[in-house]
């Protein structure tokens, strides 16, 4: 298929919107979440689980869609995704309780993992090779783009309306999405026959549902009995689903030979999985440090956050095009390079620190995380076949956001050593602190350690990133 220049730009405004939507949808709930938590009662189990609900399902659903969009079609997929979305969004913004809205969080998620699983798909069947790099230089620029406006949308609204609009907003765009793939996405023949791993999928959700549940059980809660047995368990299902696969390669939602024999493939995917498990907790603790510990309101918090975002949006388009002159590897490992020293920038930072001082750290994780993210996705994306980029998209999506969800429960791990967990409550619920000096000091303790935990997770990555091929 030889697609003409006007179909290539339909298809990169489609997919890009749906990479606005839903970062955008998760942002806008990272300024609000200490209004949405006062409002509702919410606990603090129920707090965390506004944004880890979310990243949950796209974690766990990912692989499972990537595989099933290889066998049934991109499409029919994208655009129901679309559906749950907004049902999902719409539901959000009608809870009553902590309990509702961590449930329909649950449900956009699932809407999101749709969307999401099959997005970098479509990018990479569309256009052909020598242009794939600036197609997903565009595609990041719309997901850092959602980013970027997440937060500042979330500011204004809990500034000046109620917190539920911060759900109802994006609910035309997402029916406008709808509408567009409906009419002008095109669907190629459906690639297989083969038929569908529900063993696979079943092993691999309960699996990581378990690890993620476990780890936040005993981050939060604290570890007994229950949550290291519950982690084990994950631990044991999702060993079990590596064998089934190896074992079912026909049916398989995770292509093992792929992680053995594919060197490009193996390093990328690794490389993203620590690079967000190293640096994506920073814009969710550094909320709560502006405004806890330096006492800023949400709407500069936002202004402040948006120059990480600002900086992946200028550079991600341009490392994206550059990849396809110079290659992935040098630009993705430098970027890698950049997070982890704006991370040990980080430590210094105390009581007094400004608006300047945190934006320009944010800055340079920002150009970092620009140089890695467009030449990591077309290098993983381009090291498979045609009737692999389900199974790639979903696999790589998924380390994506299972880095997410690690980076938050491994940095409440890190930081609930550290922090008793009476002031983490007070701190991420609004409640009122008591003795704030000490409080503040144990906090920036444990980010202190935290920050140094994680640079070390990101230089890991960097080093699989220079293992990978010049290509």
């Amino acid at each position: 298929m030889n697609p003409s220049k006007r179909y290539l730009w339909i298809v990169s405004f489609i997919t890009s919107f749906a990479a606005i939507l839903t970062p955008l949808d998760s942002t806008i709930v990272s300024v609000s979440l200490p209004v949405i938590s006062k409002s509702l009662n919410m606990s603090y189990v129920e707090t965390i689980w506004v944004p880890l609900g979310y990243l949950l399902a796209l974690t766990a659903l990912l692989l499972p869609l990537g595989k099933l969009s290889d066998i049934k079609g991109r499409k029919p997929l994208f655009t129901n995704g679309y559906l749950i979305f907004t049902i999902g969004t719409i539901m959000s913004g009608l809870s009553l309780n902590g309990i509702e809205l961590d449930f329909w969080r649950v449900i956009q998620g699932i809407g999101a993992s749709f969307i999401l699983a099959v997005g970098g798909a479509i990018i990479t069947e569309t256009y052909p090779a020598n242009m794939r790099g600036r197609a997903f230089g565009i595609w990041s620029f719309a997901v850092y783009l959602g980013t970027t406006i997440g937060p500042v949308i979330g500011g204004l609204i809990v500034s000046v309306t109620t917190w539920r609009y911060i759900f109802f907003v994006t609910v035309p765009l997402s029916l406008i999405g709808y509408i567009l793939s409906i009419i002008y996405l095109k669907e190629p023949k459906i690639r297989s026959n083969i038929k569908m791993d529900y063993v696979g999928s079943i092993l691999l959700i309960s699996g990581l549902l378990s690890i993620i549940y476990g780890i936040t059980f005993g981050s939060f809660i604290g570890w007994n009995s229950f949550s290291i047995f519950i982690s084990l368990v994950g631990l044991i299902i999702f060993g079990l689903f590596i064998l089934y696969e190896s074992h079912y390669k026909e049916l398989s939602i995770l292509d093992v030979s792929l992680l053995k024999n594919n060197i490009m493939f193996t390093a990328g995917n690794l490389a993203a999985l620590l690079n967000y498990t190293g640096y994506f907790y920073l814009s969710f603790f550094i909320s709560f440090y502006m405004q806890r510990i330096l006492n800023f309101s949400p709407l500069l918090t936002s202004l402040a956050l948006i120059s990480l975002s600002i900086s992946m949006v200028i550079i991600s388009p341009i490392s994206g095009w550059l990849s396809d002159i110079i290659g992935s590897r040098i630009l993705a490992t430098l970027g890698m390079i950049l997070i982890m020293v704006g991370l040990l920038l980080f430590i210094p930072l105390g009581t007094k620190a400004g608006i300047i001082d945190i934006s320009l750290r944010m800055i340079l994780i920002g150009i970092g995380m620009g140089l890695f993210s467009s030449p990591n996705t077309s290098a993983v994306m381009g090291s498979v076949s045609r009737d692999k980029l389900g199974v790639a998209s979903g696999t790589l999506n998924m380390m994506r956001f299972l880095g997410q969800s690690l980076s938050l429960a491994v940095a409440s791990l890190i930081v609930s050593s550290f922090v008793p967990h009476n002031i983490l409550s007070s701190i991420f619920t609004g409640l009122q602190i008591s003795s704030f000096e000490i409080s503040s000091e144990l906090f920036l303790l444990g980010l202190r350690r935290l920050y140094l935990i994680s640079s070390i997770i990101i230089g890991i990555g960097a080093i699989l990133s220079a293992l990978r091929n010049k290509k």
